[in-house]
Order: C-alpha cells, then structure tokens, then sequence
C-alpha cells in the first residue's frame, strides 16, 4: 500500500536493480501533502487537513540524506534511508529507489514522501479516584515544512497541580545533523527550564554522536497510596550532561564505545502531608558521574511488517542483540559533607528475533547499580519478556511480562506505582504501590478491516494481572483485570500512532475498596510493544 496513490513511482519500482554497489548520478527528491486533488476534492475535512499543514520541503529529505553524487551506493542503502525517513514521524509513506543509467554504473536516488498530518491538539479530562483533572494541548511537529516543532501543554486538577510548558525543538540546528530542543514551564511548584543540543548516529555506518543538556526545575517527590496523595517532599534541581559515542564495525555488526558526564544538584525541603513523618528525606544531594561504556550490537535483518504495534502503517522491525556494559564512579555529597568516591555500573541487554514466520519476541533487561563499602547504595533493576503470534490473522496475540525493582540508601526513598497506563489496566494509576511490580499482560489485537475516510480500525480484548510489595513482605495478592478497546490508526493523521481507547474492568478489591465500576481510559500508542 506505501504510496499507492503516486502511480507516477512504478516504472521506478520495476527499474531497481540488484545489490552490486553503484556510482551515485543524481539526487531527485519530492514530498508530497497528506491528500492530493483528487483525493481531497469534495471532501472538507481532507481539504481543512491540507490547508492547516505545511507539506515538508524538499531540503528536509536532502539533509536525510548522507550520500552524495560520485558516492556508491547500493540497495541496502535505499532500504535504511527509506526506514530512517519513516522513523522520522513526518511521513505517511516514504519510498525511496536507485534506478540504474542505462550503459554506465550509474544509478539516480529517487525519494519520494507523502506527510502525515503534523498539527495536533485538543483537552482531555478525568475523574478517577476522587480527583478530577482535565489539560489542553497544542503542537504542530513539522513547522513551515522543516521539521522543526513547536508545542504548548496545560494540565490541572483538583488537588492543585498544575502544568505548563512551551517547548521547541530544531531538527537541523543551521542546517547541520545537531538537533537543538528547549523548554520553559512553570508548575504549582515553580518554573523549570532545559536546553539540550544532540547529534545523534543518523546512519547504521555513522561513526560518531554526542549530545550536551543543562536544565533547573522546582519540583516535588509524591508518595502515594491507594491512589491518594499521602505525602510530597520539594526540591530544587540542577543538572547538566554531556556524552560522547564512537562506533566501529560493519553495517550490521558493530561495537560502539562512549563516554558520558552528568551532575545533579538537588536541594530538599520538609516532607508534608498526612503520612509525611513516615519519610526520611536529606537536606541536599550533590551528584558528579563519569563513566565509560563498551556496546556491542548485531543486526541480524529488518522486516516491515502491519498489525502489530501499529494497523497499517509500516513497522520496520529490527531483529538485532545487543549488550552494553557501562563502569564509571559517582562522587556523593549528602547534606554537605566531604563527598564520597562510589563505583557505578550498569549492564544492558536487548534481544529481539523471529522465533518462525510469524512469531516475534524481545527480551530486554537492565541492571545498575551504585556501591559504597562493597554494598548496594542504590540500585534499579528490570526486564521484560514480549512475543506475538500472527498466524491466526485477522487476529495478533501479544503477551508481556515485566519486573521492575528499585532501592536507595542515599537521596529520597523510591517508590514504584502499579495501575492505569503502569501496567494494570482496570485500576487508577497510582492503586498499588511498592519498591517492586511484576505483571503480565495478556492482549488479542483484531484488525477488523474496517475504514472510514482516512481512519483505520482495530479492536482488542485484553487481560491483565499485577502484583505490587516491598521485599522482605513477600509479592502479596495478585490484582487481575480484563476489558475490551477500540484502536485507531491513520498513516497520513496519526503515522505510526495507535488511538487506543480501552474500558477495563478490575477483578478484585484493594484494601476494602470496591473497585467494580469500569475504568475508561484514551491514549495515544499501545499498551505494550515489541
């Protein structure tokens, strides 16, 4: 279906040639709006999508670019430019060919682009748990056409809490590969404000990224049980980060060693609510990291499959392992001593394969960990299990199993919530709480092959299970639900989006509250991913 409409691209479909790398003749790029006359002709709101959007110029697809004429280029080089143009979000459908030169070794690179539409916006609103909350929001993701975005977000409820922020982030900072972002908000607490410049790896042979961001916040810790706010502790913030990466290797196969800095400053103030004495809060926590990291990455293929995060729009998935290992130190001064000198490590690792033709699972775990006396100063642990089975289209069952565990000797005691949009569907956010969440996650996602206009529809029926504790109190009773949803995609509204709009039903009570009504709850994006 990827760009359908410009039947003007077959001969260059049928001209591509094999893999034998080529000299590059010539670059021929052209982006296309969300609909075209014809098809947006009598139709308002095609043509109010149109009129509200403007179509990405061409110069965005050339600075995507990383080949020039005289260059060789070879087919594995069209299919990464044509995912990296998808990965983007500024595409409904993205197409990109070498057509050879007939008598020479020539090839011409032809790309072409179709938007989606990049002006969001709307207000939401809730009432769960006794608190009632509602925001607005306005973004447009492709300003003038240069990718650029610019975003305004407000939200209120009715504890107080409140939220705004401006945020604008330049693709091309002076037309190079750095991406340049920055914020300005203020909450119930106070203002924040972040700057950040990055040039991340553009391509799988890129050899070198690195990324620097300074920002301050007045913010709050908040300690919750069943789903009310029992205690808050206040800070300041400070932080800056910078780090550096350089990758060696072959295309598909690569090592990848980085360095990285980071500081954080945080001053607290006196924990208040009513469970506040129950909190042992610091007066400052001052925090210096560096570090070194060795990754290790091998791509195996990619495949561009539907159905499974998404409806129709292409997904390119990456079947690839990687393992990373990082070692540094972190210098710790609490309430203003001297400081101490604490080892730090973290270990990552990232499996995602094909287990036959249409079964897909990813393993994904991460350990790190900070040491003083030979002992855990703190330490985060987690990891998660996902696989889907295709065979049984129009059905895609998806399963997902996580644990995440955390402790801190040093700084705020941690706190990990389990519940709406956490893994638990059927309950408020922030129900259960602990130190440690498991859960499983058990989902049919139903393309029902039904369309309207430039909507596309799915359903799915889902359950899921959650246990929330400490360690050292066992895992406790599990809390289960089940539900149904509606899902709805749109390559040229919502590109890969998912509208995922669920109503779940809790299966048991929390600590003698009755839970039987139903829970609704509207998002953008699926429960879980591969």
């Amino acid at each position: 279906m990827i760009l359908s409409a410009l039947a003007a691209l077959a001969p260059l479909v049928c001209a591509q040639e094999a893999d034998a790398p080529r000299v590059l003749r010539s670059i021929d790029v052209s982006t296309s709006p969300i609909f075209d006359d014809e098809a947006a002709a009598g139709r308002p709101l095609r043509q109010l999508a149109n009129a509200t959007h403007w179509t990405t110029q061409d110069g965005v697809l050339v600075r995507e670019i990383w080949k020039r004429p005289g260059d060789r280029v070879d087919a594995a080089f069209a299919e990464e430019l044509e995912r990296n143009l998808r990965r983007t979000g500024l595409f409904a459908e993205a197409v990109v060919r070498l057509v050879p030169v007939e008598g020479t070794d020539e090839v011409d690179l032809v790309v072409r682009t179709r938007d989606r539409l990049s002006i969001s916006g709307g207000a939401s609103g809730s009432f769960v748990g006794d608190v009632t909350s509602g925001g607005v929001g306005l973004a447009e993701s492709n300003l003038f056409g240069t990718g650029d975005r610019l975003s305004f977000r407000y939200t209120e409820n009715s504890l107080g809490e409140t939220r705004g922020s401006l945020r604008y982030r330049d693709r091309y900072v002076a037309g190079s590969w750095t991406t340049g972002e920055a914020e300005l908000g203020r909450t119930d607490d106070g203002d924040f404000a972040s700057v950040s410049l990055s040039r991340p790896f553009r391509y799988l042979e890129d050899d070198f990224a690195w990324s620097a961001a300074a920002g301050t916040a007045a913010r709050d810790r908040d300690y919750f049980a069943n789903d009310e706010n029992v205690a808050e502790v206040p800070f300041d913030e400070t932080l800056a980060r910078a780090s550096a990466a350089w990758r060696h290797g072959e295309r598909f196969d690569f090592t990848t060693r980085g360095l990285r800095f980071g500081y954080t400053d945080r001053d607290f103030g006196a924990p208040r609510g009513e469970q506040a004495s129950s909190i042992d809060a610091p007066d400052s926590v001052r925090a210096t990291f560096l570090g070194a990291s060795l990754e290790r990455r091998t791509i195996h293929r990619f495949e561009e499959v539907q159905g499974i995060d998404t409806l129709r729009f292409v997904e390119d998935l990456e079947l690839s392992t990687s393992a990373r290992l990082e070692l540094g130190a972190t210098h710790l001064e609490l309430d203003g001593d001297s400081g101490q000198v604490q080892p730090t490590g973290t270990f990552e690792w990232t499996d995602r394969r094909s287990l036959g033709p249409t079964t897909y699972a990813s393993t994904r775990a991460r350990l790190e960990g900070r040491f003083r006396a030979g002992e855990a100063a703190g330490w985060t642990g987690s990891a998660r299990l996902t696989a889907f089975e295709r065979r049984f289209a129009p059905h895609t069952l998806g399963a997902s199993a996580f644990w995440l565990q955390t402790d801190e000797t040093q700084g705020l005691p941690p706190q990990l919530t389990l519940g709406e949009g956490r893994g638990l569907r059927g309950y408020p956010a922030r129900q259960l709480t602990g130190t440690r969440v498991v859960g499983l996650n058990l989902e049919d996602r139903i393309d029902l092959d039904a369309s309207l206009g430039a909507l596309d529809f799915g359903a799915a029926v889902f359950f899921d299970v959650g246990w929330a504790s400490t360690p050292g109190e066992g895992y406790g009773r599990p809390f289960s639900a089940a539900g149904f949803g509606l899902r709805i995609g749109s390559n040229r509204l919502l590109g890969r989006g998912v509208a995922r709009l669920d109503v779940s039903f809790p299966l048991d009570d929390v600590d003698g509250d009755d839970l039987d009504s139903p829970l609704v709850s509207f998002s953008l994006g699926q429960a879980f991913g591969l």
